[in-house]
């Protein structure tokens, strides 16, 4: 049981890294000291918990959209 939340912690802490990176290309994204989240924030964090959507998955999704974002530009 210890183990299986020490397990959820550190993907947890590494989900919030990957999709922090993403939150920064959102337009509605304002940077704060009280950290809010956002409905599509907590979806990719309790999708990649699951296993159901990968790291790699949300790394590539970032720099598609960065990439189109330059693009608009």
């Amino acid at each position: 049981m210890r183990e299986e939340k020490r397990e959820l912690a550190s993907a947890t802490s590494h989900v919030e890294d990957l999709v922090r990176d993403i939150c920064l290309i959102c337009d509605f994204y304002k940077p704060r000291e009280q950290r809010l989240e956002c409905g599509a924030y907590k979806i990719l964090k309790y999708l990649v918990t699951l296993g159901k959507l990968s790291e790699e998955d949300l790394v590539l999704a970032s720099q598609a959209c960065r990439k189109d974002t330059s693009e608009e530009i």
